[in-house]
C-alpha cells in the first residue's frame, strides 16, 4: 500500500486540532498524521497527541510554510503527502478524495476546491490576486489558488522549495507546474472556520496577501507581480 503522511501545520487551533486529527487517524490510506505545532501557547499539541498524531513542535513560530517544511523534514520519504488545514474538523474524512488520484498514477498533485458554503467569507481581493498571478506563471487559472488542501506526490514535494508563511500554496502550484507536474483541482466537501470581515480576518488576509507577493516574486520578480496585481486591479474597476 502506497505510504500517505499527513502533515497539518497547526497555530493555537485547540478547537478544532482534535476532530482534525481522529478523522485523518481513521483514514486507511494514512499511514502517520504529523501535527507541526508553530508556537501554540493554548494546547494544540497535547490536543493533537492526544488525539493520536505525532507532533512535531517548533521553538519559534515558523509561518504556513515554515510549519510544513518541518513537517516534510520530519516525515522521512513517503510515497504521498497530504497537506490538510488545522480547522477543517471533522470534514478532514474526505482527504481521501485528493489521495486516491495519486495513488492511481493520475496525478503528482491534488487540489481540494470547498463547496460554496464552506469557502471564506472575506473579500476575495486575496484569493483573486493569487489566481492571477498563478495564471501568469503557468497559463492555468486555478479555481482555489489557496487551497491548503493538497496530495502532493512524495518526491516532487522533496524537490520543492517551500515558500514561507501564506505563500506556501502559490509557490507549490507554480513550482509543481514548472517541473512538469500533472495537477488536478477536484471538489470535495471540506468545511473550515472562515475569518471574516472583521479586525482579525482583515489583518489575516493582509499577511496573506504580503506572503502571497513574495512568494510571487521569487520566482516572477517583483515587477512582474506588481504589474500583474495593477492590471487585474483595473480590469475590476473598468467591469
Amino acid at each position: 500500500m502506497t505510504h500517505v503522511v499527513a502533515i497539518v501545520p497547526a497555530k493555537d487551533r485547540v478547537d478544532s486540532i482534535a476532530a482534525t486529527v481522529t478523522a485523518l487517524v481513521e483514514l486507511d490510506m494514512i499511514g502517520e498524521v504529523v501535527v507541526v505545532d508553530d508556537c501554540s501557547i493554548d494546547g494544540t499539541g497535547e490536543m493533537a497527541r492526544k488525539a493520536g498524531a505525532r507532533v512535531v513542535t517548533l521553538e519559534r513560530n515558523l509561518g504556513k510554510g515554515g510549519a510544513v517544511a518541518a513537517g516534510v523534514t520530519a516525515s522521512g520519504a513517503p510515497d504521498s503527502y497530504l497537506l490538510i488545514d488545522a480547522d477543517l474538523g471533522a470534514s478532514a474524512a474526505h482527504a481521501n478524495i485528493l489521495l486516491q488520484p495519486l495513488v492511481d498514477d493520475q496525478a503528482d498533485m491534488t487540489i481540494g476546491i470547498f463547496p460554496k458554503t464552506g469557502r471564506s467569507l472575506g473579500f476575495g481581493i486575496v484569493k483573486r490576486t493569487a489566481a492571477r498571478l498563478i495564471e501568469e506563471a503557468t497559463g492555468r487559472r486555478f479555481v482555489e489558488p489557496l487551497s491548503g488542501q493538497r496530495g502532493v506526490n512524495g518526491p516532487l514535494m522533496r524537490s520543492l522549495d517551500l515558500a514561507d508563511g501564506f505563500g506556501l500554496e502559490v509557490a507549490l502550484s507554480i513550482d509543481a507546474h514548472i517541473a512538469g507536474a500533472r495537477i488536478q483541482e477536484i471538489p470535495a466537501p471540506f468545511s473550515h472556520r472562515p475569518s471574516g470581515r472583521g479586525p482579525k480576518g482583515v489583518a489575516h488576509r493582509a499577511r496573506q496577501c504580503r506572503d502571497v507577493m513574495k512568494a510571487s516574486a521569487g520566482r516572477l520578480g517583483w515587477r512582474s507581480t506588481l504589474e500583474t496585481m495593477v492590471s487585474g486591479l483595473l480590469r475590476k474597476r473598468t467591469k
